[in-house]
Parts: structure tokens; C-alpha cells; sequence
């Protein structure tokens, strides 16, 4: 599998019309195309909080990708439905391609209908892009997988995904230095007492502010709230 990853952003007020005006519009029509929709965040706190969502969309391969793309562009009566109404709502869209690592926890098979998710619990995820130089993601990801994965656990932290970049930022021809990590916490509460171990648990503050740190180049890091139709939350 592969996962298009892609930042919306929609500022000056006009975000709750274009989440409207997608799910009106755009939403169950691509999923029919074959971009199947698994995640849907909005920033809560971070760079245009309250101002962009980001998404995360499976395919099967990049061949699959590339056939959904040529047949959403086909559809005559979507494009002309986003370009007259869901479009005017956008400032910018940022899109990247990733695969899940071979330490990541696995996604299901199946992915439950829109309606069959909304209202449930949706919690918070932390969302990290790790920038990493060339020669650190070997040892960054072995690092990762043997002792902060096991760090997470605490406070109710749980692993939802870890993907590393296959196509946009951080990619060369040899592989990618540039990892995206996605947490979930039950509450806005559980992520403060994550935060505040660190501070009093001297190894724990050592393995995350030292080794981990150390082993990147820069961790940029936001808070989502799923959207209601989101299938991962």
C-alpha cells in the first residue's frame, strides 16, 4: 500500500465551508474512484491551527494511484462541481506519498463506511515529521523501533502509523530521510501528563530530549482532532 498524505489549508474563516463543501461534494466520489479516505485531522494546535486539515488517502500502488488520478480528472461533473464550489475555498494544497515502515503497526484490511464512524470516539493525534540527513534514518528507525516505541505506552499514548516518504521532501533516489509518525491520545489531558513525565522521569527525559533528538535533524510536531467522518481516529 501506499498513502497520499496531503495538508489543506483554508484560512480567513473559510475552513468550515470547504470541510461543507467537500464532504457535499468531493468526498464519497473519490472514495468511489478508488482514493480511499482514512484519515481526516484538523489542527488544533500547531501552524494554522483552526486553518487546515490534513488527509491521509490509500491506494494500492502507485500504478492504482495514478489510474484514481486520470479517472477523478475524467469525471466531468466532479472537476466542475470542486472548480465551481470547493476550490474557492482553498489557499494551498501540499501533497506527499508514503508507505508504512516494516515496524509500523499494520492498518486493517477493510475500512468501515463514513457513516458507520461518525460519532464515535475520536480522541487527539499528535502528528511528527521527522527531517532526518541522509545518513541517519537506518539508525533513527532502529532507535525508534527498540526504545521509543516501547516510550509510547506511557500516559495512554498508543502508535497509530510510521511512514517514511516515497515521493515529495526528503526523498532521494536511494530511499527517504524524511519519516512521518502519527500518536493518538484519549484526551488533550493525556498528552499534557506525556509531556510532563519527561520532566520528571530522568530516563525517559534522557531517551527522548538525548538519543532521540540526537538522532534527527528537526521534529516538527502538531495536535489533530479527527474529523467526524474520519475512519482513523
Amino acid at each position: 500500500m501506499i498513502y497520499q498524505h496531503r495538508c489543506v489549508t483554508a484560512r480567513g474563516g473559510r475552513l468550515e465551508d470547504r470541510h461543507a463543501e467537500f464532504q457535499r461534494v468531493a468526498m464519497a466520489a473519490l472514495d468511489d474512484h478508488g482514493s480511499k479516505l482514512v484519515g481526516a485531522w484538523e489542527i488544533w494546535v500547531g501552524n494554522d491551527a483552526g486553518s487546515a486539515i490534513w488527509q491521509l488517502r490509500e491506494h494500492q500502488s502507485l500504478a492504482t494511484w495514478e489510474r484514481h488520478r486520470a479517472k477523478a480528472m475524467a469525471d466531468a461533473a466532479l472537476t466542475s462541481r470542486q472548480d465551481a464550489t470547493l476550490y474557492p475555498t482553498l489557499d494551498f494544497v501540499d501533497t506527499s506519498i508514503l508507505c508504512l515502515t516494516d515496524f509500523s503497526p499494520a492498518f486493517p484490511g477493510d475500512w468501515p463506511a463514513f457513516d458507520a464512524v461518525r460519532g464515535k470516539d475520536r480522541g487527539f493525534i499528535e502528528q511528527r515529521v521527522i527531517h532526518m540527513r541522509p545518513e541517519q534514518p537506518a539508525a533513527h528507525h532502529a532507535l525508534y523501533r527498540d526504545k521509543i516505541m516501547p516510550a509510547l505506552e506511557r500516559e495512554g499514548a498508543s502508535l497509530i502509523a510510521f511512514f517514511d516518504t516515497v515521493i515529495g521532501p526528503g526523498t532521494t533516489n536511494t530511499g527517504s530521510h524524511r519519516s512521518i509518525e502519527l500518536r493518538r491520545f484519549p484526551d488533550m489531558a493525556a498528552w499534557q501528563r506525556w509531556r510532563d513525565v519527561q520532566e520528571t522521569d530522568p530516563a525517559l527525559s534522557h531517551l527522548v530530549k538525548r538519543a532521540w533528538l540526537g538522532a534527527v535533524a528537526r521534529i516538527d510536531s502538531t495536535i489533530l482532532r479527527p474529523m467526524d467522518y474520519s475512519r482513523i481516529r
